[in-house]
């Protein structure tokens, strides 16, 4: 079993990391048979003062590789880290992220039982609070659909992976994109048909606010922040998937990314004339690439989507509408414009109340 943990400066908590792990149920000694072998890849930055922040009865049990490409993005350690796997299972981590004690062997011992090719860890904030994605149908576990359990709203493959699976797939994270990294590699395995389970009521994998302040504020056009996404639609294997699939990706893209990055601009009163040009051609390839995505959004969103398309540049309107789509006592946001797509899997109504129910 590895795990491969990405660090791009020596004032992450690593510590923290790493002893989350040694407390994760798997023994990490050399001659052990069910090894836990951790691999801290340092990325453009020197591997000492990263060591040194690891309790030193904890050192001598981590590999720790210099990796340096000088660019601005995990996707290169974390591949570099995954190519040095030799177990049969591989998982991520943030160096910013911790496990709850015994989390490394519940999974593990979760494939084991269910046979699965994947485990999509459940999520913790660090004051405890659920992280509810992916929207699994209630009290589903094993045998995961991607549509039906709306897989594609866990972006970071965080968990377990077969590592025989990732390298038959040759799945890699992309190095050109400054965001959204993960989208292409999680979507392939979630659609590639392997067998993938979700680790209900299992030991989390938690998510610490430590980087919010350090995160950049350079601003990106539309266009560079989005890239992942009319890339992944525009590639061949978004191309060879069937109108369910497609729609199912896009309809996330829109309604996570796309309106995000609105609300972003729109809440800090930079939204303009050319981010409006621009994330409407945005959303003209998505749409594009999948008629049938915006059928299930709710009135509020397919209002969003309207301004949008017409090019609204005002700031003001776009900030009223993406508060209008999020204000969860407004029924424009519990009903679809589409009528009949009232009972799909992205529908409001089943999309909110499978999320509640989500632990």
């Amino acid at each position: 079993m590895d795990v491969v943990i990405a660090v791009h400066t020596p004032d992450r908590p690593i510590e923290r990391t790493v002893a989350s792990l040694m407390a994760s149920g798997l023994p990490t000694e050399a001659a052990a048979s069910n090894r836990l072998r951790i691999t801290v890849v340092c990325h453009n930055t020197e591997v000492g003062p990263i060591r040194a922040r690891v309790a030193p009865e904890h050192q001598g049990r981590v590999r720790f590789v210099h990796y340096a490409d000088g660019i601005k993005s995990p996707a290169g350690p974390f591949n570099h880290g995954i190519s040095l796997a030799t177990g049969t299972w591989v998982s991520i981590m943030g160096s910013d992220d911790s496990l709850e004690p015994g989390a490394m062997a519940g999974w593990v011992g979760a494939v084991g039982r269910n046979g699965a090719d994947v485990l999509i860890a459940p999520m913790a904030h660090a004051d405890g609070r659920a992280i509810r994605t992916p929207v699994v149908r209630r009290l589903r576990t094993a045998a995961l659909d991607p549509i039906a359990d709306r897989l594609t709203y866990r972006t970071a493959p965080l968990g377990l992976m077969r590592l025989s699976l990732v390298r038959s797939l040759d799945l890699e994270f992309p190095t050109k994109y400054a965001t959204g990294e993960d989208q292409s590699f999680s979507a392939k395995l979630w659609f590639s048909g392997a067998s993938v389970s979700y680790g209900r009521g299992l030991p989390r994998y938690v998510v610490h606010d430590d980087a919010a302040v350090r995160v950049t504020a350079t601003p990106r056009s539309v266009s560079e922040d989005l890239a992942f996404a009319t890339d992944l639609v525009e590639s061949d294997w978004f191309v060879g998937l069937g109108p369910a699939e497609r729609a199912a990706i896009v309809t996330k893209l829109v309604r996570v990314h796309l309106f995000g990055h609105i609300m972003l601009r729109a809440d800090a009163g930079t939204w303009d004339a050319a981010d409006a040009a621009e994330m409407a051609g945005v959303a003209r390839t998505l749409m594009f690439a999948a008629p049938a995505a915006a059928r299930p959004l709710s009135l509020a969103d397919r209002a969003l989507l309207d301004a949008v398309v017409r090019k609204e540049s005002n700031p003001r309107v776009m900030k009223s509408l993406t508060t209008l789509r999020r204000t969860f006592t407004n029924p424009r946001t519990w009903l679809p414009r589409d009528f009949s797509q009232l009972l799909h899997p992205e529908a409001p109504l089943r999309f909110m109340g499978a999320s509640a129910l989500v632990s």
